[in-house]
């Protein structure tokens, strides 16, 4: 099954890679790999430690290990650029900015759901010398690549079935292999963020105005920032460098994007709070540009009102057994809205810890539990179905098992296509002299 195991990384994964521990990277960059005409780099390896860290928080023991890591993500960085080799050259295949910022937006949130708390991420990412904006940065080309890859795997293997007799003969080779269906709970929920009153929201508004107004009667803009700005966003007088109007959300890209070199914008509203940004230098289609931040942050008496809505609606859901009507009235999930807070399948093993414990033992389908608090708010939870761990047997579960062995014969498939790839292109791996 090892084509399927590529198959699905090259699929799901986004790759960030170590450099030697402790090592000074060299000042002259080195050629670790050719693929066609693109080289891949030894600081495109090296570069990018921080960022596996970050993520997955495991990190090479030994020099061993780090080589055995290194020669496995090399590997996936040169099938990646043969795959986006293929999908360049397939006219068909088209990409949306709105993809990209939607599938973005999704990553940002599930690497940020392992710190348990906005600030956690935040603090975590200024310990890395990253911000938000940083981060979705960096993310974004490979986002988009894995965009284009899926696409392109899609279009090749959509076709692909399997016979009743390949479902058995599947099952008879891997039966010993194939995993225990995890026990797994399907959740519906009602999401309610703590927010700010107007009182507040005018306040943060009247302050970044009156900063504005400061600045315009000649004091610092960096040093304005740096006093003022939330999250971090004063950090080197909130110098946020060349960005291109991608790099940042609609609406500060409206209102940056019509400034001149020297210009400072008005209060600009977006979802991180206010901004005043100006504009020190353009450079084709990227702008130098500096803002102050100001967070807009509930209130303790904010925090106890949306605490009492959540009681509220869960007393209502148990009364009346409303809870998809309330989900479309009150949830600020745009995802699950309208389908009345539905969230799907989930294996009880891999639910973050804030829900894990909130749904642990539970099994009866038709109950409320919250609310959850977690990094976007509260959480009213209703348990939709639920089904123990067992094994998977052919009799019982033919359908699953199809699925299983549909993989399998797509991962086949995918090691055909690959070495047809490589085939016709020319690949030099040079990782064993690069350091």
């Amino acid at each position: 099954m090892k084509g399927f195991l590529v198959f699905a990384v090259l699929v799901l994964s986004v790759f960030f890679i170590f450099c030697p521990l402790g090592a000074q990277r060299e000042p002259v960059d080195r050629i670790i790999a050719v693929v066609g005409n693109e080289v891949i780099l030894a600081s495109e390896l090296a570069g990018q430690v921080q960022m596996y860290v970050f993520q997955s928080g495991r990190e090479p023991k030994n020099e061993k290990e780090l080589k055995v890591l290194q020669d496995e993500i090399l590997e996936q960085m040169i099938y990646d650029k043969l795959f986006l080799f293929e999908a360049r050259q397939d006219t068909t295949i088209k990409i949306r900015p709105e993809e990209i910022e939607m599938a973005l937006d999704e990553h940002i949130d599930r690497v940020s759901r392992n710190f348990g708390s906005d600030q956690a991420f935040l603090d975590a990412l200024a310990n890395e010398g990253l911000t938000v904006r940083t981060l979705r940065k960096q993310y974004r080309d490979e986002i988009e690549n894995q965009l284009l890859k899926n696409r392109l795997i899609q279009s090749k293997l959509y076709s692909v079935s399997v016979s009743r007799h390949e479902v058995e003969e599947f099952y008879r080779r891997f039966k010993d292999s194939i995993p225990e269906q995890p026990e797994a709970v399907k959740l519906a929920h009602i999401l309610l963020t703590f927010e700010a009153s107007q009182a507040i929201e005018d306040s943060v508004k009247v302050l970044a105005a009156e900063l504005r107004q400061k600045i315009l009667d000649g004091a610092d803009f960096a040093a304005v920032s740096s006093q003022y700005s939330s999250m971090g966003a004063g950090a080197n007088g909130g110098d946020l460098g060349y960005i291109r109007r991608e790099d940042v959300v609609p609406e500060f890209a409206r209102a940056a994007f019509n400034l001149n070199v020297g210009d400072i914008s008005g209060v600009i509203r977006t979802q991180f709070g206010y901004h005043v940004i100006k504009c020190e230098g353009k450079q084709d289609d990227r702008l130098k540009l500096r803002h102050i931040l100001l967070m807009v942050q509930a209130s303790p008496g904010d925090s106890v009102r949306t605490y009492q809505l959540a009681d509220s609606l869960l007393n209502e859901a148990q009364a009346k057994n409303n809870f998809e009507e309330l989900a479309k009235t009150f949830s600020k999930d745009n995802e699950t809205r309208a389908t009345g807070g539905e969230l799907g399948w989930f294996a009880a093993a891999d639910l973050p810890p804030d829900f894990a414990s909130a749904v642990k033992d539970w099994k009866t389908p038709g109950e409320y539990r919250g609310p959850v608090k977690t990094q976007f708010g509260l959480h009213l939870l209703k348990l939709l179905d639920y089904h123990p761990e067992k094994k998977y047997t052919l009799e019982n579960d033919f359908d699953e098992i199809k699925q299983l062995a549909r993989q399998e014969k797509t991962g086949r498939m995918v090691d055909k296509w690959i070495e047809k790839i490589k085939e016709k292109t020319y690949i030099e791996n040079r990782l064993t002299d690069a350091y």
